[in-house]
């Protein structure tokens, strides 16, 4: 796998990018911390951009799931306020 560190660089920010919506967050943090592995493997090394695109696709990736709980908990609690008024 040939991967440019402007990939695993896009894929952090991308991470960062869509946290907010959990989900895309999760997916891109977890894309951006494979290439960074992969990069690392084939190369023995980092460069600045893969080490800040593999810290924010963490910080994405963390941040995701931390949203995707938020999205679940307030989605049970709206399901119960509608229930309730019944």
């Amino acid at each position: 796998m040939n991967v440019q560190p402007s990939q695993v660089l896009t894929m952090g920010i991308l991470s960062l990018v869509f946290c907010g919506s959990g989900i895309l967050g999760i997916i891109f943090g977890a894309l951006g911390k494979k290439k960074a592995k992969a990069y690392v493997a084939e190369n023995g090394g980092t460069v600045g951009q893969v080490k800040a695109g593999s810290i924010m696709s963490n910080i994405g990736f963390i941040i995701g799931i931390v949203m995707t709980v938020i999205w679940v908990i307030y989605i049970i609690v709206a399901i119960a306020a509608v229930a309730s008024m019944s």
